[in-house]
């Protein structure tokens, strides 16, 4: 006989279904899918974009497999604080493979938006504030935010344009060239005709058979978090009327310093492989830069690249010669 806290679990999660929340976050499935259609934004593919669309993976199964290439976009909503006064939204763009500098497989890419009730408007939203993410949890993180008004994407979709091969995601044309270290071109683009929307749900209470979400085969958990912090929100409201502003001002000189010198440390800075333990690790040093832009240059140049080092799995290499001689020196021993 199963134990009584195990079948009381079941019994809940049967209920959120059955009530229409299968996710368990308090907001009706439907209504989820209606603000992911009406807030879905463009995406701007390179028309020679190397892995062609973002894919759809096999539902069902605990990785990642059976990417199909038909451009579709996976969401997720949840609610902010009490009540339903914010809803944050993020559409994940997952790809076969990061086909750019430092090519690995699996690359996962998002945007958020936050959305705030109406006032005036009984279950109306509109969009507060637009953030974008690339290259997250490197020395080129070129994560970035807007006013929702300013670029005209309260009550629709925002304008997205995706880096050739490296999939970035920027909230303007020229963020594309200008945020990161020199390695994102969004040259040559168009629109990726509308595909599937597909709500993955939580973490911990997957939808449309989305388990993969928590697979160690790449980092997608630990971006199905909150994005609009308090330091981010901050930062967005500072920027001046339509300025698509980056969050990490702090990495700023080492972004200038690799776009300036050596043009091949881009791989350093944007390329690696994506696990998900790499990802939080990293993560962890990107939102400490909110926090440190005030620093001196000089200690977040080494903050950010053994963060990028880190993240790459890059250490130092021994020299054979040194360790030849370390062991027939008794000396050394």
């Amino acid at each position: 006989m199963l134990p009584r806290a195990i079948l009381m679990l079941a019994f809940c999660a049967a209920f959120a279904a059955w009530a229409g929340d299968e996710d368990r976050d308090g907001l009706d499935d439907a209504f989820e899918q209606a603000l992911l259609e009406r807030f879905r934004p463009t995406f701007m593919l390179s028309a020679t974009e190397c892995d062609v669309m973002p894919s759809e993976f096999l539902a069902g199964t605990k990785d990642p497999v059976k990417p199909v290439r038909n451009g579709t976009i996976y969401g997720q909503v949840f609610p902010l604080g009490v009540g339903r006064t914010r809803i944050e939204i993020h559409y994940y763009h997952l790809w076969a493979r990061d086909c750019g500098f430092g090519q690995h497989p699996f690359d996962v890419e998002h945007v958020a938006v936050l959305l705030e009730a109406e006032p005036e408007m009984t279950g109306e939203y509109k969009a507060k504030y637009w953030y974008s993410a690339a290259h997250e949890g490197t020395v080129c993180d070129a994560a970035h935010g807007a006013r929702a008004a300013d670029l005209a994407a309260e009550t629709s979709g925002a304008t997205v344009w995706v880096s050739h091969g490296k999939h970035a995601s920027f909230l303007s044309n020229g963020t594309c060239n200008r945020l990161g270290c020199g390695g994102d071109r969004c040259q040559a683009v168009t629109a990726m005709p509308p595909g599937k929307l597909i709500n993955v749900g939580e973490p911990g209470a997957p939808m449309n058979g989305a388990v993969w979400t928590s697979s160690r085969k790449w980092g997608l958990r630990a971006k199905m978090v909150s994005e609009f912090t308090p330091e981010v929100i901050a930062r967005i409201e500072s920027a001046e009327p339509r300025e698509v502003i980056a969050l990490h001002p702090a990495l700023v000189p080492a972004k200038a310093f690799i776009l300036g010198g050596n043009h091949t440390l881009t791989s350093i800075g944007t390329g690696g492989k994506h696990t998900g333990s790499a990802l939080q690790t990293a993560d962890k040093h990107t939102s400490n830069a909110l926090g440190v832009s005030a620093r001196k240059t000089g200690g977040a140049l080494k903050t950010a690249f053994r963060s990028t080092g880190r993240f790459l799995g890059i250490g130092r290499k021994k020299d054979p010669a040194q360790i030849a001689e370390k062991k027939q020196d008794p000396s050394s021993q």
